[in-house]
């Protein structure tokens, strides 16, 4: 597990990708997966807080068309830190404690931070 320190140390931004490890529902939330997730609270509350609220990221971009995913490929693949393409699924947020964030993998652009805000913003139903 990620020390205290070691998540201080983090500059943990909103739209950065995050390498952290998540509670799995399936298994009552007792046993854990690591998997890329995207912050998007904003950095008020990340410099702030304890916890940062992360939208999961999957390699499945079988559902890449739905207006709730934001899907990360192209030149922004590297820019991300990711290996592949892949969607950053706004209609699954979760809060998690900065001590489940094992690293930063990279950050998107400013248009992709634009775009997950609008997907955001219908997976919440806010205008």
């Amino acid at each position: 597990m990620t020390s205290m320190t070691s998540y201080l140390k983090m500059k943990l931004t909103k739209c950065s990708v995050v390498l952290c490890r998540v509670p799995m529902p399936s298994t009552g939330l007792r046993e854990f997966k690591v998997r890329p997730g995207l912050i998007v609270s904003k950095d008020f509350n990340n410099e702030r807080l304890d916890d940062v609220i992360i939208a999961i990221c999957t390699s499945n971009i079988s559902r890449s068309h739905e207006p709730t995913q934001y899907v990360i490929e192209g030149d922004e693949i590297a820019d991300a830190g990711i290996r592949i393409p892949s969607v950053v699924k706004c209609e699954s947020l979760l809060t998690i404690n900065k001590s489940m964030i094992i690293k930063v993998l990279g950050k998107l652009s400013e248009k992709g931070t634009m775009e997950v805000d609008a997907c955001l913003k219908d997976a919440l139903g806010l205008k």
